[in-house]
């Protein structure tokens, strides 16, 4: 067991010494030359410089856990939780609800076919997003590489808690492929420091403005709900709300975040108050980089801020669509109707933001399911419910699998294709030598 894991630790250790071997040999000229004319002008130079800035340090392939197959084991866990919540909580209040081929066939195909594009459109979105960056930072358009990684992300998001797993494991894939730990780190951060800002942005301006949804939801939920929300949010805008307060106002703000860390401190939260400050510099910096490298290219930058508040808005609208496909809603209600839906989706998704499983599963099934009864038609809500946690959930966590035993198969076969090349030319280089001296010894004899 532990030669196997030194082993393993040798080949991690071989690994990255390759993967920064694969930056150092990237030359300065062919970084910097974005649009290939053989000239470095202004732009270029200062995108170029702001992406050494995201190279700080080097790219590390993902450690191996021991016990690793027990977070899959948790994760099996809580989406079979969640599903359970969902049939749960809705059968206790209607328990003649429709079957599966009840439901489909209650259902309106129209509405069908327009979540399916919808959901096109999320995942679209989502591919586009990392195609900008990609585009702005190299120069050139990597359109399969920005979809991998794009899905990559969601997978490995979905599957660990609070959503931490996606940014280190992108950035180690786009360094994989051959992009600088710079531009690798760039793409990544870029995108979701552009994320964050829309999705925080949705979100505050749809709770603030429809608090009237959650008039119709039972008064404890209503409380748990409202409570919850407001909490999730304010955790969630603390990041932009300190790197925009570093650059209006960075002498407060690093007061303020010295105070904050100190107190840490003393009650034993945070262990190292100069590890902690120098992390919360690195991020400021970061988001300083990526806002003047998008900032050379402001055609890429309006298209990346559309892509990002398209993809959020859509996936917050997604269960409207869904609904009314199952024809779970009621007939009337119009426009006032999907913003309800939309609300109450980021009220319930902001309520369980803090919930450490991954993708919040095992809770935001139940707080959607509870919220969403007060207007739902109950009949068939427990399938559309289900069908929309699978199209935004369930859904990346196949395709991750998919993309995670594909590259690792490709692996594989590439490896053992490398050593049979290399026998072969051990063999030919073998044969050669036998004739040559087979040669040699007949002319020594004549």
């Amino acid at each position: 067991m532990e030669e196997n894991e030194s082993r393993d630790e040798k080949d991690a250790e071989t690994e990255e010494q390759e993967l920064n071997k694969i930056a150092a040999s990237e030359t300065e000229s062919n970084q910097a030359d974005l649009n290939g004319d053989g000239v470095i002008d202004e732009d270029e130079a200062q995108i170029d410089e702001a992406i050494k800035a995201f190279g700080g340090s080097t790219v590390q392939p993902p450690k191996r856990r021991k016990f690793g197959w027990v977070g899959y084991v948790f994760l099996c866990g809580v989406i079979a939780v969640g599903i359970w919540l969902i049939f749960k909580i809705v059968g206790d209040i209607d328990g003649d609800a429709n079957s599966l081929g009840e439901a489909l066939a209650g259902g309106n195909w129209v509405y069908a076919l327009i979540a399916f594009g919808v959901l096109l459109v999320i995942i679209f979105s989502e591919w586009m997003k990392y195609f900008v960056i990609m585009k702005t930072t190299t120069g050139k358009c990597y359109p399969r590489s920005s979809l991998k990684v794009a899905l990559l992300g969601r997978f490995y998001d979905n599957v660990t808690p609070f959503a931490v797993g996606g940014q280190p494991m992108q950035i180690y894939y786009l360094h994989k492929k051959g992009f600088s730990g710079g531009v690798s780190s760039a793409v990544v951060l870029i995108k979701y420091f552009a994320h964050m800002f829309s999705y925080t942005l949705i979100s505050l301006l749809l709770m603030a403005c429809c608090t009237f949804v959650l008039t119709d939801i039972e008064s404890t939920w209503r409380t748990i709900i409202t409570v919850g929300a407001w909490v999730g949010l304010v955790v969630n805008m603390f990041l932009p709300i300190m790197i925009v307060t570093f650059a209006i106002v960075p002498k407060f703000a690093r007061g303020l975040a010295s105070l904050v860390v100190g107190l840490g401190a003393k009650i034993k939260i945070v262990k190292d108050k100069e590890a902690t400050m120098a992390k919360a510099e690195k991020v400021v910096s970061d988001f300083r980089a990526g806002f003047r490298i998008m900032s050379k290219k402001p055609f890429n930058l309006i298209a990346l801020l559309f892509f990002c508040l398209t993809e959020v808005f859509l996936s917050f609208s997604f269960p409207y669509f869904v609904f009314k496909a199952y024809s779970a809603l009621p007939a009337e209600g119009g426009f006032s109707l999907f913003i309800t839906i939309v609300a109450l989706n980021v009220y319930c998704t902001q309520a369980v933001a803090i919930i450490p499983t991954p993708g919040n599963s095992g809770a935001i099934e139940g707080v959607l399911a509870k919220a969403y009864l007060a207007i739902a038609v109950t009949a068939s809500l427990s399938w559309a419910l289900f069908t929309w946690r699978f199209a935004v959930y369930y859904i990346y966590i196949i395709i991750g699998m998919g993309l995670v035993i594909f590259e690792l198969i490709r692996k594989i076969y590439r490896a053992q294709k490398a050593k049979k090349a290399e026998a072969q030319e051990n063999l030919t280089e073998t044969g050669e030598k036998k004739a040559q001296d087979s040669s040699t010894e007949n002319i020594e004899n004549e």
